[in-house]
């Protein structure tokens, strides 16, 4: 594993900077801590998705919802495409279960020899399924 200060960010963490949900204390406190977070490029759709949801299901501003996108990219230090991870990701997927887009991360991960920080615990229970522990670590919830 390479330093501590790089890792893999999914986008079930980055929504925690972005939105105020449990877990967000220690999502922060991973973003002043100067760490370098890299994210296949599909994080991009995630969080649209996940912005358009809170717009829908938890009353926030529309604008206010809007700007994660262009936070984001401001957040990311370097984005990975997506068909560089495919392969890897179907494979995980096929293999262990995950779905391919957690496997995308995976894949990121593992080919880094980093970690996914991950607010998923299903994510992570699978991982330890996997024998994958080295390669996905489960963000704090407590708030």
């Amino acid at each position: 594993m390479t330093a501590p200060h790089e890792m893999v960010l999914d986008a079930s963490v980055a929504a925690k900077f972005f939105f105020h949900e449990a877990g967000s204390r220690a999502a922060l406190a991973l973003r002043v801590s100067g760490a370098r977070f890299i994210a296949p490029d599909l994080i991009y759709a995630e969080m649209a998705s996940i912005a358009a949801k809170h717009v829908r299901r938890r009353g926030v501003a529309y604008a206010a919802a809007r700007r994660v996108q262009p936070a984001l990219c401001q957040l990311l230090d370097e984005t990975v495409a997506l068909k560089d991870l495919s392969e890897a990701a179907f494979d995980l997927a096929a293999r262990y279960g995950f779905s391919a887009y957690d496997g995308a991360y995976l894949a990121l991960a593992r080919g880094r020899g980093l970690a996914v920080i991950t607010a998923d615990v299903r994510f992570a229970r699978k991982a330890a399924e996997a024998n994958l522990t080295a390669h996905v670590a489960l963000l704090t919830m407590e708030d």
